[in-house]
């Protein structure tokens, strides 16, 4: 079976996939809607661990950009 490229899209009418089927999710269903509604979802406990691990990764990032800048090495 060959490969098939997607259509350029169509901006017309209904959302469909390139087979011509129609698509699962409506339109104004974006990913930046999709996760903001998984976040509701969430319990308090898991969005405050979400909230650590994020505050910890922004941490390392800056610790690391900072050795990088200044011409250091990070400790391994």
């Amino acid at each position: 079976m060959a490969f098939e490229p997607p259509p350029p899209p169509n901006n017309k009418g209904p959302q469909t996939s390139w087979r011509g089927r129609e698509a699962q999710t409506p339109p104004d269903h974006t990913p930046a809607r999709a996760i903001a509604e998984a976040w509701i979802m969430e319990t308090k406990e898991n969005q405050d661990k979400w909230k650590e691990a994020d505050t910890k990764l922004k941490d390392q990032f800056n610790r690391t950009k900072r050795l990088v800048l200044s011409g250091r090495k990070a400790k391994m």
